[in-house]
């Protein structure tokens, strides 16, 4: 017998083009791979059992993953270290003051970095 947790996880899951995926999964996957042509999708579909009517329902639901394009030779990045450079380039344009006791560190906006960071869509409450 599966435990709550188990059921709970597996009911997360979606099968789409003959696997079980989360729905991070399923993103992951559409930008990892190629895209198909519309014929190619509907000859994959039918191959694996899935009517035009479940997999229309299937992607109303959650809609196509954005697909992105990647230049030959390009690498990921680190997205904290741009964070970190962010939360730098703020304190020294005076819109967050940076206060560290030991090991920890807290970040406080000012009134101008509340306005200035908006511009970013960073919507933060200083009172």
């Amino acid at each position: 017998m599966m435990d709550k947790t188990r059921r709970t996880d597996m009911g997360k899951r979606i099968k789409h083009r003959g696997m079980t995926l989360t729905e991070k999964e399923h993103e992951r996957w559409h930008k990892e791979h190629p895209e198909v042509t519309p014929e190619q999708h509907e000859a994959l579909m039918r191959r694996i059992g899935i009517s035009e009517e479940e997999d229309r329902e299937w992607h109303e639901k959650r809609g196509v993953p954005q697909k992105t394009t990647m230049e030959p030779g390009k690498k990921p990045i680190n997205p904290f270290a741009i964070g970190g450079g962010f939360l730098e380039y703020c304190a020294k344009q005076g819109w967050i003051i940076k206060q560290c006791r030991g090991k920890n560190t807290n970040y406080y906006a000012t009134k101008e970095g509340e306005e200035k960071l908006k511009k970013f869509g960073i919507k933060i409450q200083t009172e």
